[in-house]
């Protein structure tokens, strides 16, 4: 199993619905794919691959992306989508 995936290849993969962002809508950030979450450090180059997160930061992401998945049921709530 490859421990990174190209920027390109991972946007392709969002768009198809293959990985997850960690919010909806967002098209830089942490994405969960393949059972992992994978990220681009912040002090990477800009065109740099994503990489997969260490135990840690994996719960770190998955922490940020249920309070994620709770904001956006509060927001469709009050929008009359829910």
């Amino acid at each position: 199993m490859t421990d990174y995936v190209a920027q390109d290849r991972m946007r392709r993969l969002i768009d198809s619905g293959a990985a997850k962002p960690m919010m909806d809508g967002m098209e830089v950030g942490p994405a969960f794919y393949d059972e992992r979450w994978w990220y681009v450090p912040d002090d990477a180059a800009d065109d740099a691959d994503f990489e997969s997160a260490d135990a840690a930061l994996s719960e770190r992401f998955a922490g940020l992306r249920r309070r994620a998945e709770a904001i956006e049921r509060v927001q469709a709530e009050l929008d009359g989508r829910a």
